[in-house]
């Protein structure tokens, strides 16, 4: 009896939307990473750019929003409450993703950006506000939606799936932590560190992006409150002068 030959695995083809997107978060990225780490102008122009791609390409039909991680195919309940479950583990870590960041890193984040939440209340709700549009919604669109799931769909054709995963969790909060590089490599240790843990729950939800967008959201509410109400570690900033980057938006 003749051996039976595994067949080969197929070529992963990606999507029209993920061809041309995926480079375009890549070149944005490198920008970032290069030129300007500190303009928060260019941060957003290419949240919204590729935000924009997305939402022209689900509406003539290019990608599904399944495609996307924004299918319904869960409860609003279990995706709820995966969400709050996600969110009091990512609290708890929260910690210790900041004692593992400042054993590498001497120098304290730079929040400057955020003074403007210490003013009022109605600024603070306007930053909130601000943060579950381009945090929670384009920053898990762009990670989850699009990176982590490009690069696993590249990886998995060459290697086992779980190990597929994991590495593109990780090319996703790579990403995320070179947006924050404004904020100090501190921060962006940090952010690398709990990008990983939404990644990880985009995985164990079963691609449910709505369910990171709502746990996203939800931890940068807190986080916002507790630096407006001065709260957080690194919210007494008074005493510090802005620092202005001259690549500053």
């Amino acid at each position: 009896m003749d051996d039976e030959v595994s067949p080969a695995p197929e070529a992963v083809i990606l999507t029209t939307f993920q061809l041309f997107a995926l480079p375009l978060v890549t070149a944005w990225l490198l920008l970032v990473a290069v030129r300007f780490r500190r303009s928060t102008r260019v941060l957003v122009a290419g949240l919204l750019a590729t935000g924009l791609l997305a939402i022209a390409a689900l509406v003539t039909g290019q990608v599904s929003a399944g495609e996307l991680g924004l299918g319904l195919d869960r409860s609003w309940l279990s995706t709820i409450g995966l969400a709050s479950v996600w969110l009091l583990l990512m609290l708890a870590y929260s910690p210790w993703a900041d004692r593992l960041a400042t054993r590498w890193v001497a120098e304290p984040p730079t929040l400057d950006v955020f003074r403007a939440l210490q003013q009022s209340r109605s600024k603070l709700l306007i930053g909130i506000l601000v943060a579950w549009f381009l945090g929670g919604f384009l920053e898990e669109l762009v990670f989850r939606g699009i990176v982590l799931q490009s690069a696993r769909m590249v990886l998995s054709t060459w290697i086992a799936a779980p190990l597929a995963e994991g590495i593109a969790v990780c090319i996703a909060a790579a990403g995320a932590g070179i947006i924050h590089l404004y904020q100090g490599s501190r921060a962006a240790i940090i952010i690398v560190q709990l990008s990983i843990l939404f990644g990880l729950l985009f995985v164990v939800s079963g691609d449910d992006l709505l369910c990171v967008i709502l746990c996203h959201g939800l931890y940068d509410t807190i986080a916002f409150i507790r630096f407006a109400n001065k709260t957080s570690r690194y919210s007494r900033i008074e005493d510090t002068p802005p620092r202005r980057s001259p690549n500053s938006g």
